[in-house]
């Protein structure tokens, strides 16, 4: 984990969950890039343990599954964050239309470039 901090002086932290080390490693940089903390785990398990424990102000959460099959994390995440505010953004090769039905706040579709991973942290 590193620090970094936001225009408000407060330090924003992101949650990766991501299987892939080098896709990993991406988002670290640019989010550090960007002034957040990153933690970055591998599994759905270890990403519902931090929601639960130690919510983070987004996470992004990697997906090669369409609509349905994503939407049981997202909802096991949103009922553990129980109504505290997180953005939770899917990184995916998909296209965005292909999760209209699932609650999140953003999709990122990959390849990205820094300022769309920026404008999906922080848009509203």
């Amino acid at each position: 984990m590193t620090d970094g901090g936001g225009a408000t002086g407060r330090s924003r932290r992101v949650l990766i969950v991501e299987d892939q080390p080098d896709l990993a490693a991406l988002f670290t940089l640019q989010l550090q890039a960007l002034g957040w903390r990153v933690d970055q785990v591998g599994t759905e398990a270890e990403a519902i343990q931090i929601a639960a424990t130690e919510p983070p102000d987004a996470i992004i959460i990697d997906t090669l599954i369409p609509a349905a099959d994503g939407q049981p994390l997202i909802d096991r995440l949103r009922a553990e964050l129980a109504g505290r505010p997180c953005r939770l953004i899917i990184s995916t090769i998909y296209e965005p239309s292909d999760f209209a039905g699932v609650d999140v706040d953003a999709v990122l579709t990959l390849p990205h470039h820094r300022a769309a991973l920026e404008y999906a942290l922080l848009a509203s």
